[in-house]
């Protein structure tokens, strides 16, 4: 059975996380768009997954075959709303990337009812 670390806190967990997901070795590369109903996100490698409570946080930095890279974290927890989950990724980035006035993040709701933030996480694409 998968073990994932719990935390007391949210900022708790950000700071294990964030942590582990900010060293480029611990960098997932982008899997390709999968077909409508499937998805391989959020990572099934426990190292990525966090959970304080009954809130679920998964969060990876992607770098995709473009070489753009891209700040993924995710929740869930039964009833939460993408309103309650900006609340929830407001505090887990405090501490290290916090939210600016204006910064972009794309979301989404999946069919297994995580809900996604999405960001560029650097500046311009990788040079190789």
């Amino acid at each position: 059975m998968l073990s994932i670390q719990e935390h007391g806190t949210v900022e708790e967990a950000s700071s294990n996380l964030l942590d582990f997901i900010l060293i480029p070795d611990n960098w997932l590369e982008q899997a390709p768009p999968q077909p409508e109903g499937s998805s391989t996100w959020p990572a099934s490698d426990t190292q990525y997954q966090r959970r304080v409570g009954t809130l679920r946080i998964c969060a990876s930095v992607d770098v995709a075959p473009s070489l753009d890279v891209t700040l993924h974290i995710a929740f869930r927890a039964p009833g939460l709303t993408p309103l309650k989950a900006a609340d929830h990724l407001e505090s887990f980035l405090k501490q290290r990337l916090p939210l600016t006035p204006n910064s972009e993040w794309q979301v989404e709701v999946d069919e297994r009812r995580w809900i996604h933030f999405s960001r560029r996480y650097a500046g311009t694409h990788l040079l190789a």
